[in-house]
């Protein structure tokens, strides 16, 4: 995608919070300049800077950080996506509980 800015933006920018981290890809800038028709009649010149742009967002460890610092070019079309639960190790968990119960003399 595509995004605007009106001042020069860093390759790679990073923010922590809330357990999570979000980057901002700003690559392969362009400075452009589009005119713009006034009420009055008249233009204005508007400079820009166009990026190839992404965000990412998602929980640190499940980030490749260090990688997208080195090579940012790689995940311009990157999109976080969480490792689907798997019903087996759910299924198997649960297993697991009823087991400690029967095994302690409970009922459930």
């Amino acid at each position: 995608m595509k995004a605007r800015f009106t001042q020069q933006q860093q390759p790679v920018s990073i923010v922590r919070s809330d357990n999570k981290i979000y980057i901002f890809l700003c690559l392969n800038g362009q400075q452009k300049s589009e005119l713009y028709e006034d009420p009055d009649g008249g233009q204005t010149q508007e400079n820009y800077y166009e990026y190839d742009y992404n965000e990412i967002c998602g929980p640190e460890p499940e980030i490749p950080v260090a990688d997208i610092q080195s090579h940012p070019e790689n995940y311009l079309d990157y999109q976080y996506t969480p490792a689907p639960d798997d019903p087996g190790t759910k299924a198997l968990e649960e297993i697991e509980k009823l087991k400690a119960v029967i095994e302690r003399g409970l009922t459930v």
